[in-house]
């Protein structure tokens, strides 16, 4: 078991990648605590991660309200005796709620489709669309949030001057995603985070990384249809959309001791649809 001891808190761990993470670490022999807005969620994958010592908890917080994180470390703090890991998962994939929804995805579906046949793809800029509320949540939700955990994990980490922080990205923060400006932002700003975070405690021996993944098997596209989503794999090198568990590994390795070299890095499974 590579993380035999370790205790782990896992943010958004009650859904997809979260929560393939979440499990992944509890089978390594992690202790984890599995953060959501959704206390059943959460607490459905506290269960699937089975028994440790200490044992794993489920912890109800909004990642975006500095309060409510300042309370869940508080919480932390109190029954754990220390914490080893951090990933930032939580987030939201969109914000557009008040959008004409099949608008967004038809014309996503008619710009790939001229992408693969070489033609002018149709125009329509979204960013003159989104509202200031739609802006601020996926920045609060993502970049925030990422913020808020990581200035309280440190505070932890730093007194045993030990620790791993895996930020959780997207290729659309390094390549930027059509039609998700907004979403690519606040990716983009983790990644920005996660370097002159990493620079910072490296000497304190705690190592800060990202991961950004590409179009993966979630909850998240389950509003695209079938078409848009073979589309979309027909151009990623390897034909396939990727699974949870591809995530999930790269996080079990930038969680093991063996990553200690990694510094702000990113590693990316994407299937090799982008390539950095």
């Amino acid at each position: 078991m590579r993380l035999r001891g370790k205790i782990a808190l896992v943010t958004g761990g009650g859904s997809g990648l979260g929560k393939a993470i979440a499990v992944t670490f509890a089978r390594e022999g992690a202790a984890v605590i599995v953060n959501d807005v959704d206390r059943e969620s959460a607490e459905r994958v506290v269960a699937e991660c089975g028994q440790s010592k200490p044992p794993c908890m489920a912890i109800q917080a909004d990642v975006s309200d500095s309060d409510a994180v300042r309370s869940m470390f508080a919480t932390i703090r109190e029954r754990y005796p220390t914490l080893d890991i951090l990933v930032n998962n939580a987030g939201v994939a969109d914000a557009k709620e008040d959008l004409d929804r099949m608008k967004v995805v038809e014309t996503y579906r008619e710009r790939l489709a001229a992408l693969l046949t070489g033609q002018r793809r149709p125009p329509w800029n979204i960013l003159c669309n989104i509202t200031d509320r739609q802006w601020h949540r996926m920045i609060s939700i993502h970049l925030d949030g990422t913020f808020y955990c990581t200035r309280e994990a440190l505070g932890i980490m730093q007194e045993k001057r030990s620790g791993k922080i895996i930020n959780m990205a997207s290729v659309a923060g390094t390549m930027g995603l059509e039609l998700e400006p907004h979403y690519s932002a606040a990716k983009a700003g983790i990644i920005g985070l996660t370097k002159a975070v990493a620079r910072e405690v490296a000497d304190l021996g705690i190592n800060v990384n990202v991961i950004a993944p590409g179009f993966i098997q979630t909850p998240i596209l389950k509003d695209i249809p079938e078409d848009v989503i073979g589309t979309i794999a027909r151009l990623i090198p390897t034909g396939t959309i990727g699974e949870p568990a591809d995530v999930a590994m790269a996080a079990l390795y930038l969680a093991c001791e063996q990553s200690s070299y990694l510094v702000g890095q990113t590693i990316s499974p994407n299937g090799g649809a982008w390539m950095m």
